[in-house]
């Protein structure tokens, strides 16, 4: 068991149900329940291939089980929250200051790509506690297991699932899960997937979109929360609505996305982060735009 000592704000369990990941919570008697920690305040969970337990005590950390190294990297604790802060102020933003101020440690993940490709294909048009469900589930029947916990399969796995087992997924679009099967089957026959990824933002997930149930959106998920991007803002129904009802914005995917993307630079996906949180607050969309 390690303690790590935080000197930046850090808030795991409001990083933890954000909307970036549905594999965390606790394994008790044998179940997932996701979003809650264990009895003991410990949270479980599986991310760039390892099992993780981890508990926060104040601006300490107890890592129970995990990697050391990678915990700043998986929760982006490097990332410089006071300088959105400062661009907030730089544009008046009182509506992002109200949400950096709000949902203090939020921090944006850097997940493993692959998993957070599984998540989010079978995310679409799903409540988030059968997401989580699903990819239990999934893990569960094709995934390695790490002391009695089951990890998210590998792509040379998944691409041979059996369509029966998919067709129970509690999925409102099964279709989804047999996408999901064509995608692994793809990058299992091609390992250098994602090191051909280009640089340019718009290319990169135009390249991510060639994949069987991969939209912008997801692909967008993807390249902020599986790879940290900050120039990728996925844009669902609450960020469409707190941008139409706080910013004025009525456009397509793309002029909401480049609103932030303009404004907050590589910080917009961390800026899309704490609106999303704002959007999900009661009684939030009040008062006329910031522009």
């Amino acid at each position: 068991m390690t303690t790590i000592r935080l000197r930046s704000s850090f808030d795991l369990g409001l990083t933890l149900t954000s909307g970036q990941t549905f594999y965390w919570g606790n394994f008790e008697n044998g179940n997932f329940s996701f979003g809650k920690p264990d009895g003991k305040g410990f949270w479980w969970g599986v991310s760039r291939g390892l099992v993780w337990v981890i508990k926060q005590d104040g601006n300490k950390v107890i890592l129970q089980k995990g990697d050391y190294n990678l915990f700043f990297e998986l929760f982006g604790i490097s990332d410089k929250l006071e300088d959105l802060y400062e661009l907030a102020k730089r544009y008046a933003d009182t509506h992002l200051i109200k949400a950096l101020e709000g949902f203090k440690g939020l921090r944006l993940m850097r997940q493993d790509p692959w998993e957070t490709l599984v998540s989010f294909i079978l995310s679409a048009q799903n409540r988030v506690e059968n997401i989580a469900k699903a990819v239990w589930m999934i893990s569960k029947e094709y995934g390695e297991f790490e002391d009695g916990i089951p990890k998210i399969p590998k792509p040379e796995v998944l691409k041979d699932a059996d369509e029966k087992f998919l067709e129970k997924l509690p999925m409102k679009y099964k279709a989804q899960a047999f996408r999901l099967k064509e995608t692994a089957k793809i990058l299992s026959e091609d390992p250098d997937f994602w090191k051909k990824l280009p640089e340019d933002y718009y290319e990169r997930r135009k390249y991510l979109t060639k994949l069987p149930g991969v939209g912008n959106k997801i692909a967008d998920c993807v390249l902020a929360y599986g790879l940290g991007d900050g120039r990728a803002v996925p844009v669902d129904t609450h960020i469409m609505r707190i941008s139409k009802e706080l910013y004025n914005l009525d456009g397509s995917y793309d002029e909401i996305g480049e609103f932030y993307r303009r404004r907050y630079g590589e910080y917009a996906a961390l800026a899309q982060l704490y609106l999303y949180a704002l959007s999900r607050t009661p009684n939030v969309l009040r008062g006329k735009s910031a522009l």
